[in-house]
């Protein structure tokens, strides 16, 4: 069964993910950037990352959009997923949703020419990691190899850059840098 189809047919979290067409969307970096889950008014709805069912950059998007242009791209260049495919109702199920999808995550990481792994916040980070992160601030920005499925690749935590987050745009400019220097 293709990676579509396994998205598509999941239940192991409750109820059956929304338009997994839009699952992945499919860059030309040499990067690509993991969220959370969607929200229910984002790109699962409108087929964009960071793009609302209007087609209107949403606040985070202008802030990566920001981010992006430091070096040289911007939101439609990018590879993107989140680590959960599903909407999740209940924040409580993060992290058991994060664990169901991880399979499936690795695969559509495994079948993408990308090896540089922005994750964006605490969450995605302790997914790939497979490890709770006490301090967020002490992995931010720092390169971590790591293997998953059959690839190695470099992760890179970033802050989320949400507009009501302080470190979004600042504190992640010199990570952006730095990211330039790697490609």
């Amino acid at each position: 069964m293709n990676t579509k189809d396994k998205i598509k047919n999941c239940e192991l979290c409750g109820k059956l993910p929304k338009l997994v067409e839009n699952s992945i969307q499919i860059g030309k970096t040499p990067f690509i950037i993991i969220g959370e889950s969607p929200a229910k008014d984002g790109w699962i709805e409108s087929g964009r990352a960071f793009y609302n069912t209007k087609q209107k950059l949403q606040g985070s998007g202008r802030v990566l959009e920001k981010l992006l242009n430091l070096i040289g791209f911007s939101i439609p260049d990018i590879y993107f997923t989140e680590c959960c495919k599903c909407i999740i109702e209940d924040r409580k199920n993060l992290e058991k949703c994060s664990k169901n999808c991880m399979p499936i995550l690795t695969e559509q990481l495994n079948d993408l020419p990308c090896n540089i792994i922005l994750t964006m916040g605490t969450h995605p980070t302790q997914a790939i990691l497979n490890t709770k992160i006490d301090k967020f601030a002490s992995v931010v920005g720092k390169a971590i190899n790591i293997k998953l499925g059959n690839k190695d690749y470099t992760l890179i935590p970033i802050y989320h850059p949400s507009p009501l987050n302080p470190k979004g745009y600042k504190e992640n400019v010199p990570i952006f840098e730095k990211l330039k220097e790697l490609l």
